[in-house]
């Protein structure tokens, strides 16, 4: 696991650019390629926007809830567990997770929801243990006794 304090200025500054655009490679992808909506099904595109937005308030609520100690990279000095954070460890992760699937059920792309798959799921479970890790090492007990009381 990488010690990202060891991380140079530019080095954390490309990964804060570089990681959300692995975000917005398959929206782009979408939006440029053919639209198949919800597969052929038009409760699958209500399905889908349904799920795309509560994932989409479910990253809002977990951003705004953050404040300050929002960032790319872990590391942070005060523990946030109020809100949707008394419930979920990586709110956001999981709010990334539905709004893209749910835009890509309603688009009908099955590129995009394989990327979701292959790319994206894997990424933010790195990300939530490189987390993890940083958090257990910074907070210790506080954080260890949070992360048993909470899902994912």
């Amino acid at each position: 696991m990488t010690d990202f304090k060891s991380l140079s200025s530019n080095q954390r500054f490309a990964l804060n650019i570089l990681v959300p655009m692995l975000y917005l490679f398959p929206l782009i992808f979408a939006y440029l390629s053919p639209k198949n909506f919800g597969f052929g099904f038009r409760g699958l595109v209500y399905a889908g926007l349904s799920i795309g937005a509560a994932g989409v308030l479910l990253w809002m609520a977990a951003m705004w809830r953050l404040g300050s100690s929002l960032a790319v990279l872990p590391g942070t000095d005060q523990l946030v567990t109020k809100g949707v954070y008394r419930v979920f460890r990586h709110p956001i992760y999981i709010g990334i997770v539905l709004t893209l699937t749910g835009l890509f059920v309603a688009c009908g792309s099955v590129p995009c929801l394989v990327y979701v798959l292959l790319v994206v799921i894997p990424l933010n479970i790195f990300r939530a243990r490189a987390e993890e890790k940083v958090l257990l090492e910074q907070l210790g007990s506080a954080y260890q006794q949070y992360r048993d009381s909470t899902v994912f």
